[in-house]
C-alpha cells in the first residue's frame, strides 16, 4: 500500500520542520508542554492545509505564521479565562463582603438599640432626638424643657457610654479609627 503525496510531503516537512517549529514555539511561550502543543498543533493546522502546500516550497515562513497565531490565539483565550476567573472571585467576594457587611451592620444596630435602651430616660430622649431624628441642641432642649448646655451633657454623656460598650462588644479601637 503506497502512501499519498500529500501524506509523504506532510512526513517530509515533518521531519525537517518540527524541531525548529518546537524552538520557536518555545521561545514564544517560555514553557516546554505549551511549547509542544504548539508544536503539534501547527502540524495539525499544516495537514489541514497541505493541499495548498507545493512540493519545492519553502514552508518554514508559513508554519511561524501558524505558531505565531496559535501562541496569540492561546494567550488570549488564558487572558479571557484569567480575567473571567477574576470576575468571579471577586464577585464571590462582594457577595461574601456583602453579607458580613449586613450581618455586622444588624450586630451593631441590635447592640446600639439594647445600649440605648439602658440609658436613663432623659439621655435616652436627647439621643433619640438628636440622631434619630436629627434636631439641634436648641431644638431638643426646648422640646424638653431642658438647656441646650444641658442636651449637649446628655449627648456627650450617651456618645462616651456608647463607645466604651460598643468598643469592648466589637473589640474595636474606635479612637483610632477617627
Amino acid at each position: 500500500m503506497s502512501d499519498s503525496p500529500a501524506k509523504q510531503l506532510f512526513e517530509k516537512i515533518f521531519e525537517e520542520n518540527n524541531a525548529k517549529v518546537y524552538r520557536f514555539a518555545f521561545k514564544l511561550t517560555n514553557d516546554a508542554a505549551r511549547a509542544q502543543e504548539m508544536t503539534q498543533l501547527c502540524f495539525v493546522r499544516l495537514w489541514e492545509n497541505i493541499e495548498q502546500v507545493k512540493q519545492e516550497q519553502d514552508i518554514f515562513p508559513l508554519l511561524f505564521v501558524y505558531v505565531k497565531h496559535l501562541v496569540i490565539d492561546e494567550s488570549r483565550k488564558l487572558y479571557r479565562e484569567k480575567k473571567a476567573l477574576s470576575l468571579a472571585a471577586k464577585e464571590q467576594q462582594d457577595i461574601t463582603d456583602s453579607g458580613e457587611k449586613v450581618f455586622l451592620h444588624k450586630e451593631f444596630s441590635s447592640q446600639l438599640h439594647k445600649l440605648v435602651e439602658r440609658m436613663p430616660e432623659q439621655r435616652r430622649n436627647v439621643y433619640t432626638l438628636s440622631r434619630d431624628h436629627g434636631f439641634s441642641h436648641k431644638e431638643i432642649g426646648q422640646q424638653l424643657s431642658i438647656s441646650p448646655a444641658t442636651v449637649k451633657n446628655h449627648l456627650t454623656a450617651a456618645l462616651q457610654y456608647i463607645r466604651k460598650e460598643l468598643t469592648s462588644h466589637f473589640y474595636v479601637d474606635l479612637e483610632r479609627r477617627k
